[in-house]
């Protein structure tokens, strides 16, 4: 699993149609979940709904696997039709690097389970 890396799926409600963004990140051991933030934004000409996570350092060696969950505040749109998940490490945040990102199609979103 490459650091940084966050691996998503998106589920759908089915009682109540909210959409949810399931992620397992490795990051570095010792570091921190600071915040959660969401908000459009647009990539390469294009409209995206973003999950911002960033984390902090504490000082710590070796890796750990980060999982969270996060209700999405907005759903598909005529202009927004991808979920982005994107992990900042807040040493870099001048210079967030783009490989710690990962897009999601509301389209490709799984219904929950009843």
């Amino acid at each position: 699993m490459k650091l940084l890396k966050p691996y998503v799926n998106l589920i759908k409600s089915a009682s109540n149609g909210v959409y949810t963004l399931n992620s397992v990140v490795s990051v570095p051991k010792g570091y921190a979940l600071n915040t959660l933030s969401q908000g459009e934004i647009e990539k390469n000409g294009k409209k995206l709904w973003a999950v911002t996570a960033t984390i902090t350092s504490n000082g710590g060696i070796g890796t750990e696997i980060a999982e969270f969950s996060v209700p999405l505040e907005q759903g598909p749109t005529e202009e927004v039709k991808t979920v982005s998940m994107v992990m900042v490490d807040t040493a870099l945040m001048s210079n967030p690097e783009e490989d710690n990102r990962t897009d999601v199609d509301y389209d490709d979103a799984i219904g929950e389970v009843p």
